[in-house]
């Protein structure tokens, strides 16, 4: 569900963020890679999802009782997606 989240939070930014967002950047602050502003709304996302369910059946085969440990990777997932805007905007 808080994967969910970092795709809203992406929507809510659509007309904001350029058509090509800068994803990397040299040692300089240069941009050197972008992505399709599509690609990083939908992409990243899903990405996180995808990390999310491999990390709990992960963490469920281990029996872990640190329930924060699932919520971890949706964490990291809404951080991304503030620095992703952040350094787009």
């Amino acid at each position: 569900m808080i994967c969910v989240a970092t795709v809203l939070i992406f929507l809510v930014f659509w007309g904001k963020l350029p058509s090509d967002v800068p994803i990397h950047f040299d040692s300089n602050g240069n941009v050197n890679s972008v992505l399709p502003k599509t690609a990083v709304v939908f992409g990243t996302p899903a990405i996180c999802a995808i990390l999310n369910v491999f990390s709990g059946f992960a963490l469920m085969k281990k029996n872990e009782e640190r329930t924060f440990m699932y919520y971890l990777i949706p964490v990291i997932s809404i951080i991304v997606a503030v620095v992703i805007l952040v350094l787009a905007l």
